[in-house]
């Protein structure tokens, strides 16, 4: 099996994402627009600067933000080995689970 390679957080396609984000920050300030004020004169006006609120709260926090912990996190909790001296081997070490042999002497 092939080996997959981890990709950095901020390697990614950007483009569908951020149309995905687009979208959803376009229909909450028009959601929010026409709820409160409802269609007015300058609605487009307010539209086009409530999007951009959203959409950078939305992409900031979802693009930069959370992968960004989430990377920081990542980055100083792996546990690092420890550097501990390898005990002295000793030669010739009996083996302990066999018989012993029984040798008569003559």
């Amino acid at each position: 099996m092939a080996k997959v390679l981890k990709r950095h957080p901020f390697q990614r396609d950007w483009r569908r994402d951020l149309l995905i984000a687009g979208l959803i920050s376009m229909l909450l300030a028009m959601a929010l627009l026409l709820y409160t004020f409802g269609l007015t004169s300058d609605f487009i006006f307010r539209l086009f600067n409530a999007f951009l609120v959203v959409f950078i709260l939305l992409a900031g926090t979802a693009f930069v933000i959370v992968p960004g912990v989430n990377w920081v996190f990542m980055r100083f909790s792996k546990k690092k080995p420890k550097t501990t001296k390898a005990a002295p081997r000793q030669a010739a070490a009996p083996k302990r689970n066999l018989p012993k042999i029984n040798r008569t002497e003559d």
